[in-house]
């Protein structure tokens, strides 16, 4: 069974969700990124909502590491990635 939506009630809420969360993924909206799936669960099942925002997020996570690959710190990186895995 496949979730596509019809009614316009959500995508008059998922576009300005997926807006505010791409704006603040940049660095310019702040801690505003939460109030995506927050927006978006008005329309739909907060579950629903999760759903829809995690493959959106991990979409645009990918880009940004495309974008900053050729400048890591390689050395910071070998020391960080131990506690980051432990945190994760």
């Amino acid at each position: 069974m496949s979730f596509i939506p019809t009614d316009l009630l959500f995508y008059a809420f998922a576009i300005p969700a997926v807006l505010v969360t791409a704006i603040s993924k940049t660095g310019f909206g702040g801690a505003t990124g939460g109030l995506g799936v927050v927006l978006l669960a008005q329309a739909v099942s907060p579950a629903q909502a999760a759903a829809i925002m995690l493959p959106l997020l991990c979409f645009i996570d990918i880009f940004g590491v495309r974008a900053y690959w050729r400048t890591i710190d390689w050395a910071l990186m070998k020391r960080m990635l131990p506690a980051a895995c432990v945190g994760t």
